[in-house]
């Protein structure tokens, strides 16, 4: 082969593989058409009301709406929970939202620009996640989740199939992905969840799933790259995510295991989330009611910072 064929192909090569990684804008959920995305899920077409045991009663649309949980403010997207309801222990729970993405997908990126997420108090429980409903096999991708005062956030990935990663990245590690393991993943700094997060204005989560690698990124509002927020991410720009799976460390194909992936956001309270053992080591709780959903119950007004405030969350492909 000739230097200039050689150098032909080179050529060729590189623009394969970097149309092969080229990012296009696929979708975009944001102002007044954010909720027509998603499916509200009420408690009523849930297991118990909750998969997760939670004391929650998720609402259908029009009542979300009618009630105020679910609104549009100027070009924002608001997601709450009721504040002013007191409840019994024996009822489904305090009233909040599940929304569910129509769409799902397989690889891509996915970057969602939250100002406010459910701040800290006693039960609560939040959560920005993807799922495979169809479960083959079960995945699941936690990106942003915690509980009540946890310090930063929770990004998890949970399947059947036998994940075990290393060189994940992340602060306090787990490698083992499998359900009866504890998940795989590790923890942000302390202004990636609840209301430190909110103290600096919020920030940016970007989760990119490609067919060897899964990645998820947090910046702080001050600290977003101008790309981020842009029509034309450059996540090669963007130095080391918070956290990094790769199928090479972890003995399973990532994009094989981690696809058909829905967006979910919701608000729970207690659930297996919070278990009696944690709230008995919450020393801010445990002195103001004997169990979470007593508390969840009978404290409405602790939950007027348990809404999110979203942007956009836009998905490139």
């Amino acid at each position: 082969m000739s230097p200039s064929t050689r150098i032909t192909s080179l050529a060729a090569l590189m623009l394969a593989f970097s149309s092969a990684d080229a990012l296009s804008l696929k979708r975009t959920y944001a102002g007044s058409s954010f909720f027509d995305g998603f499916n509200f899920k009420p408690s009523t077409e849930l297991p118990n009301g909750d998969p997760t045991g939670g004391f929650v009663n998720y609402l259908p649309r029009k009542e979300a709406e009618s009630r105020g949980l679910a609104k549009v403010q100027g070009s924002q997207v608001r997601i709450g929970v009721d504040s002013s309801t007191t409840h019994s222990t024996s009822d489904q729970g305090r009233a909040s939202v599940r929304l569910e993405s129509h769409d799902s997908f397989d690889t891509g990126l996915l970057i969602a620009d939250i100002a406010h997420m459910p701040g800290y108090a006693c039960g609560v429980w939040p959560a920005f996640w993807t799922f495979n409903f169809d479960e083959n096999p079960y995945g699941e991708i936690d990106i942003i989740e915690g509980a009540m005062f946890q310090d930063g956030n929770s990004m998890t990935l949970w399947t059947t199939e036998q994940c075990k990663f290393t060189n994940i990245g992340a602060k306090d590690p787990k490698g083992n992905c499998n359900l009866n393991g504890g998940g795989c993943g590790g923890m942000g700094p302390r202004n990636s969840y609840g209301t430190p997060f909110n103290d600096v204005g919020g920030g940016v989560y970007a989760t990119y799933i490609q067919s060897q690698r899964l990645r998820i990124w947090f910046w702080p509002k001050a600290q977003v790259p101008a790309d981020a927020r842009s029509n034309n991410p450059n996540p090669d720009s963007w130095g080391a995510p918070l956290s990094d799976f790769q199928t090479k460390n972890g003995g399973c194909n990532v994009g094989k295991t981690f696809h058909s992936q829905s967006i979910i956001i919701n608000t729970d309270f207690c659930g297996s989330e919070v278990s009696q053992e944690w709230w008995n080591n919450s020393p801010d709780c445990v002195k103001k009611a004997p169990n979470c959903k007593e508390y969840v119950a009978k404290n409405p007004k602790a939950y007027t910072e348990a809404y999110w405030l979203i942007n956009s969350i836009k998905l490139f492909q």
